[in-house]
């Protein structure tokens, strides 16, 4: 393994920033390029928001049906239209798309390369979700992505990005509506919480938080990082060492339950302080 360059070999990376953030764009080029990532872009958030939806509503299919906010349908078709245009310019077998709030920092705790990862992950992979939050808690091993899962850094297959585009892509327009038996998602599939990683075989593994600083202070959603951010850290920094790396890549095991971590435990009213 090379311990010195943990994610040589790593695919393209896409990260999807809005322009007005950017500050977390410069996070995401300075962190990439001193990791000597070959290759990686940005891609603008800002083309369907709010503000100018009276220039791409039309591109919404079954809008009178769409109940979510039109930011996060514009972030949503902004990811396809990324898969879309990767499909169509690149032969690459694969692509990480993601945020532009990873934290960078655990990554020297890892005791794996990215190679490693690869030749350890399951042979009927779609996804493999690199980082997630869940509200509940964090499974410190590699396992099939649960419903609370929120998106995170995501490796997904040729195969599964046309699968996600076949699905809600429709004659130039969008479809974000399609029907779905997970009530956690409210029924429907118009988030990238969900169509990025319950539209196949997704497993996931924690490897990265979402850094602190991209968020505002004594909000729901700051707390909700701040906590899941302890519990990774935590684990990479003091328990890894209890467990092998087998039992890090596999799920199924006698002893899971030990690998878990409930995330309210790294809130502060729950008891836990740093």
């Amino acid at each position: 393994m090379n311990l010195d360059n943990k994610l040589n070999g790593i695919p393209a990376i896409y990260y999807i920033n809005y322009d007005h953030h950017a500050n977390r764009n410069e996070h995401m080029d300075r962190n990439l390029s001193n990791l000597k990532v070959n290759e990686y872009h940005r891609v603008s958030a800002s083309k369907y928001t709010e503000n100018n939806l009276d220039e791409w509503k039309h591109l919404l299919l079954d809008i009178e049906n769409y109940k979510l906010s039109f930011n996060t349908a514009g972030y949503s078709i902004i990811c396809i239209q990324l898969l879309q245009n990767w499909l169509e310019t690149t032969d690459d077998p694969y692509l990480i798309i993601t945020k532009d709030t990873i934290d960078f920092g655990i990554i020297p705790y890892w005791h794996f390369d990215w190679n490693y990862l690869m030749e350890n992950i399951p042979y009927d992979w779609d996804c493999i979700q690199m980082g997630f939050e869940n509200i509940q808690c964090i499974p410190f091993y590699l396992h099939p992505i649960m419903p609370a899962h929120t998106f995170g850094p995501s490796l997904i297959n040729r195969h599964y990005a046309k699968k996600i585009v076949k699905l809600h892509h429709f004659d130039g327009q969008y479809k974000l509506t399609n029907y779905i038996a997970n009530m956690n998602f409210g029924g429907h599939s118009g988030t990238v919480d969900y169509f990025i990683g319950h539209n196949g075989k997704t497993y996931s593994l924690p490897l990265f938080p979402n850094n602190l600083e991209f968020f505002a202070k004594q909000t729901k959603k700051y707390n909700f990082v701040h906590a899941t951010r302890l519990a990774y850290y935590d684990w990479w920094k003091c328990e890894k060492i209890k467990f092998s790396l087998d039992e890090f890549f596999n799920y199924g095991k006698p002893n899971d339950l030990a690998m878990i971590k409930k995330t309210s435990n790294y809130i502060p009213q729950y008891g836990f302080k740093k």
